[in-house]
C-alpha cells in the first residue's frame, strides 16, 4: 500500500508542478509588453506577356474540278472555294490576300508538255466579274488574283471569309486529251 501512496504522491506533485508551470506562463504572458504587427521587407516578381502578330489563311476545299471542253470552251469548277484571312497586327497596316501560281505558263500541266497558263484560269471573288490570274502580287510577277485587302486600324484583329469561283477558258486553245493539274496558293501578307 505505501507503494501506492508514493505513485499517488508523485502523481500529486508532478500534477501540481505542470499546473504552477501553466499558471505562471500564463501570468507572465499576460505580464509581457503588448507588440506591433511586424512585416518583413517585400521581393518584386516583374511580369511579361506577349501576344506576337499573326496572319494565316485557310482554304477548301483541297481540290476542284473541271471538265474541260473537247473543242475549247469554258469550263466551270466544281465547287467554290472558301478563303479565310484571320489576322492579329499592329495598327497603320494593310492585309491583302493574294491567289496565284507559281508559273504563269504553266498554271496547270499534263506533265507531257502541254501546259494551261494563267491567263486562261478566271476567278469571281464573292461573285464579282470572272478576272484571269495575271495580276500582280508580292508573291508571283504576272499570275495572280486579289482576294481581299483591308486598312488595320481599329480592327486589330479579325477575319475575313471570301469566296472564289473558278474557270478555266480554253477558247480558240486546242489542248490534247489528259489531265491537267496545278496547284493554286493562298497567301496574305501585311505591310
Amino acid at each position: 500500500m505505501k507503494t501506492g501512496r508514493t505513485i499517488r504522491g508523485r502523481n500529486s506533485a508532478s500534477t501540481r508542478a505542470l499546473a504552477f508551470a501553466f499558471v505562471a506562463g500564463l501570468i507572465l504572458g499576460l505580464a509581457l509588453p503588448a507588440s506591433a504587427q511586424k512585416n518583413s521587407n517585400f521581393g518584386t516578381v516583374n511580369l511579361q506577356a506577349n501576344k506576337f502578330e499573326s496572319l494565316s489563311v485557310t482554304a477548301a476545299p483541297a481540290l476542284v474540278n473541271f471538265n474541260l471542253v473537247a473543242a475549247g470552251g469554258i469550263a466551270v469548277g466544281s465547287v467554290p472555294v472558301t478563303i479565310t484571312t484571320s489576322w492579329v497586327l499592329f495598327p497603320f497596316r494593310t492585309a491583302t490576300t493574294y491567289a496565284y501560281f507559281v508559273s504563269a505558263a504553266s498554271a496547270l500541266t499534263n506533265g507531257a508538255g502541254s501546259n494551261i497558263n494563267s491567263s486562261q484560269v478566271l476567278g469571281s471573288v464573292n461573285g464579282g466579274p470572272m478576272t484571269t490570274f495575271t495580276g500582280v502580287s508580292p508573291f508571283s510577277a504576272a499570275a495572280s488574283l486579289q482576294i481581299f485587302s483591308t486598312f488595320i486600324f481599329f480592327n486589330i484583329f479579325g477575319s475575313s471569309t471570301d469566296t472564289l469561283n473558278l474557270e478555266i477558258n480554253t477558247t480558240g486553245f486546242r489542248l490534247p486529251a489528259g489531265t491537267y493539274s496545278g496547284l493554286l496558293v493562298i497567301q496574305a501578307q501585311a505591310i
